[in-house]
């Protein structure tokens, strides 16, 4: 048996499946929300597929188990409206139909439901399909990280943080709060690899990436978006502690005691780039925030090196060199 196989067979290996029940009525709510739970699941519940949708928004769920006739959206209705949306596309949703609602199994299905089961609800057969829901919902993890981790620092790809950096943007303007775009390049990085080689250089970039992550005490997300240039996603942020982070981050870089072969200290520094979107985020795009950042460390490159400029000081659509 292989270690992936492991992993996504059972509920308390890796993390925890969530399962939201979804129920207009409090008995059958309570009654499937003990057998799940005592089948080993984290449950969140909703009377109504509108709840669904509002709580899915602020903390989804792996699955979701909903019957159809749950409010003036039905439960098939909601199934549609998770699948349209990229942060809830990948719920797994089981319906539960009523006696006499056979002829809404293929509608389930077509709404993107993966199964079904009838009622009344037989507890035997709903662990056994929640424990294969499990284990595609695990496996679908599994993949979707690998599709958005850097294989050498286990950051975020490119592709995966401009994806999270347009989640926070939406964020930032929907709830009247803004975002940081912290962006470091190493200084001098091509001079490490020809100098004590790429297996060196690859420690640094490593190193860097557990330095920077300590650095970050929260919902802040770090990527690489290629070489040695990475980028920290700041959400809620404020200029005052946007820069504070970029100020610790620069400050934690230098600290780096990385040994060559012969045990020499590997000098290390970074120029950090800053910016943040605009009070309103109206205009602010991920291209938008990353190419300030890019000017402002362009900016720290041309003035020394192992500096932090926020944007707002440079010229816009600068050109940056190597190194």
């Amino acid at each position: 048996m292989s270690d992936l196989d492991v992993m996504v067979d059972t509920p308390g290996l890796g993390d925890q499946i969530t399962v939201m029940i979804c129920e207009n009525s409090q008995v059958q709510l309570r009654i499937l929300s003990k057998a799940v739970e005592e089948a080993g699941y984290c449950v969140q519940t909703a009377r109504s597929a509108e709840a669904v949708l509002e709580q899915m928004q602020i903390r989804p769920a792996d699955i979701l188990l909903t019957g159809i006739e749950v409010g003036p959206m039905t439960g098939l209705e909601a199934c549609w409206a998770l699948k349209a949306n990229p942060r809830t596309e990948s719920v797994h949703t089981i319906v539960i139909t009523a006696s006499g609602q056979e002829r809404r199994l293929e509608e389930s299905l077509d709404a993107g439901a993966y199964d079904f089961i009838r009622k009344p609800v037989n507890m035997t057969e709903l662990r056994a399909r929640l424990r294969a829901a499990s284990r595609l919902v695990r496996m679908q993890k599994q993949f979707r990280k690998l599709a958005e981790t850097d294989s050498l620092t286990g950051t975020a790809n490119r592709r995966a943080l401009m994806q999270c950096l347009e989640a926070e943007i939406a964020q930032a303007r929907s709830q009247g709060t803004q975002v940081a775009v912290v962006m470091l390049d190493l200084d001098h990085f091509k001079r490490v690899n020809d100098t004590h080689g790429h297996a060196i250089g690859d420690r640094v970039l490593v190193a860097t990436v557990k330095a920077v992550q300590a650095c970050l005490p929260g919902r802040e997300r770090l990527g690489r978006l290629g070489g040695e240039e990475f980028v920290a996603v700041l959400p809620d942020a404020t200029p005052e502690f946007a820069a504070i982070m970029a100020e610790r981050i620069r400050q934690a870089v230098a600290a780096l005691q990385v040994t060559n072969n012969l045990g020499e200290v590997v000098p290390i520094t970074a120029s950090i780039g800053v910016s943040i979107s605009s009070a309103d985020g109206q205009h602010d795009t991920p291209d938008s925030l990353l190419l300030a950042a890019d000017d402002a460390l362009y900016e720290a490159k041309e003035n020394g090196r192992n500096r932090v400029v926020f944007a707002g000081t440079t010229m816009r659509g600068t050109r940056r060199a190597a190194g």
